[in-house]
């Protein structure tokens, strides 16, 4: 294991004076740019099918896309043109549900795997924009996209969140996430066009005025934010309410479950509807929940967006004695790019025939504990893309507040040297100012009780959470 390790006294996050700088003039242009010069054709074809609010339009736009993923996918898609045997007839004529039955479920590892088999033959990678993810689990996978299919997922959304007037590139928006975070020796907010953009590692008493300054200067009319830092900004700032004057409209919230405490928390302050959303980089699946007036509703999977199934779970999950079994399994209707058809995500929660689902389980909320006592929401650690080329599973420990080690599995052999320093520099320039930072390459991460791997594990009891906490406000 290298050894525990602290950035210098003042990081800084790569180009961010830059990166800001493009943020602001692109946002501050985008309200004035017609959204036909803005988005992909797909991104309107898909908010007229779903404002139709037509049952029979939507299963045939479904039939359509479904045969032609399908389609496509064994004639340009080498994973599937080795795996499935479908004549041209077949796909032409036959229903498209009986031939999603021929393909076979796959999983995060098959992907990664072999990943550059899943994509579309006819497309060049470096044209195209690729991301990659942990997730909650650590198990890194990438993904090739293209500006249509990040419209079309924008086109959900838009929908989606239009029922409570909002507006993408027109509405005042307080954004807490991973793309908001700020070196520690920086203040905690920054405006980019339509959004203050609030550091998730900045939730604390230390930061409560200026924090409050920010928000009652731009009146956000809506919240987008994890679950958790939504929760610690309405408990921080509960008691300058009468100041603040708040008028948000809605609460969106994403990447994480939400507690029942946290919803409390979170309407307790802002007083009006929360929207919950599940979603996977893998783009498989897609629905949404709305929290209101103490209660919340199940979520809805959204039909248009892709196919979704259950599987019976096996192995571990199944060993584990699990309430539910019933695994979450995609298929995108959009992404012919890099399809991935009858996609296990992991997830597990039984869909009724309407595609209504009462509860999802497999995400877990994780926090990590910085030196000053901030509990930093797991979910917004990013992991470099280079990263999942030599590492297969990653997962960050803490047993003591303001330490972290970073544990990594290697796609196959051993780490060199060269690439150990890879993974812990980049760590080091994004939380070196939060924690001491160490690196240990081990043979493999367990499975939890619920059958899936962490990419957070915390040994810091609750009481000495608690008391850092409370000594770094």
């Amino acid at each position: 294991m290298l050894t525990l390790c602290r950035a210098p006294a003042e990081p800084c996050l790569d180009n961010m004076d830059y990166h800001d700088w493009l943020l602001q003039r692109y946002y501050s242009c985008r309200r004035w740019v017609p959204e036909r010069l803005l988005y992909h054709a797909d991104y309107f074809r898909v908010r007229r099918l779903l404002a139709a609010d037509s049952p029979k339009l939507v299963a045939a736009a479904v039939a359509q896309r479904l045969r032609h993923v399908l389609g496509s996918a064994v004639a340009h898609v080498p994973f599937y043109r080795r795996s499935v045997r479908l004549s041209n007839a077949q796909l032409a004529n036959e229903a498209p549900l009986d031939l999603l039955q021929c393909f076979p479920p796959i999983d995060k590892a098959q992907v990664m795997a072999c990943q550059g088999d899943f994509l579309d033959e006819r497309f060049d990678p470096r044209r195209l924009h690729y991301v990659t993810s942990g997730g909650s689990s650590g198990q890194g996978i990438g993904m090739w996209r293209s500006k249509r299919l990040a419209d079309i997922e924008k086109a959900f959304f838009a929908h989606e969140w239009a029922q409570f007037g909002f507006c993408m590139h027109r509405s005042r928006t307080l954004r807490i996430g991973a793309d908001a975070r700020l070196p520690v020796h920086e203040g905690p907010a920054r405006v980019v066009g339509n959004r203050l953009m609030l550091s998730p590692y900045h939730l604390t008493a230390r930061h409560r005025a200026a924090i409050v300054d920010a928000i009652a200067r731009f009146r956000p009319l809506y919240v987008h934010a994890y679950p958790s830092s939504a929760a610690t900004l309405a408990e921080l700032i509960e008691p300058d309410r009468p100041r603040l004057r708040l008028g948000v409209r809605a609460v969106l919230l994403a990447s994480e479950p939400a507690t029942d405490q946290q919803l409390a928390a979170i309407a307790g302050l802002f007083g009006c509807p929360i929207s919950i959303n599940y979603g996977l980089t893998e783009r498989t699946g897609l629905a949404f929940a709305t929290h209101w007036r103490g209660s919340t509703g199940p979520y809805h999977f959204e039909p248009l967006y892709a196919v979704h199934e259950n599987l019976a779970a096996t192995g571990a999950r199944q060993s584990h004695g699990a309430i539910d079994s019933h695994e979450i399994v995609g298929t995108s209707l959009w992404n012919d790019l890099m399809p991935l058809i009858r996609y296990r995500s992991g997830d597990f929660g039984t869909l009724d025939a309407t595609g209504f689902c009462h509860a999802i389980d497999g995400r877990a909320q994780e926090f990590l504990l910085s030196r000053d006592g901030n509990r930093i929401p797991g979910l917004s650690i990013v992991i470099d893309e280079a990263t999942w080329d030599f590492v297969r599973l990653y997962q960050v420990r803490q047993r003591t507040p303001g330490a972290i080690t970073l544990c990594v599995v290697a796609r196959a052999g051993r780490l060199s040297a060269a690439q150990k320093q890879f993974v812990l520099a980049a760590q080091l320039r994004r939380w070196g100012g939060w924690f001491d930072i160490g690196i240990e390459e081990v043979d493999d991460i367990p499975l939890a009780a619920n059958g899936k791997r962490q990419l957070v594990v915390t040994e810091v009891a609750s009481e000495v959470a608690n008391k850092v906490a409370s000594d770094g406000s």
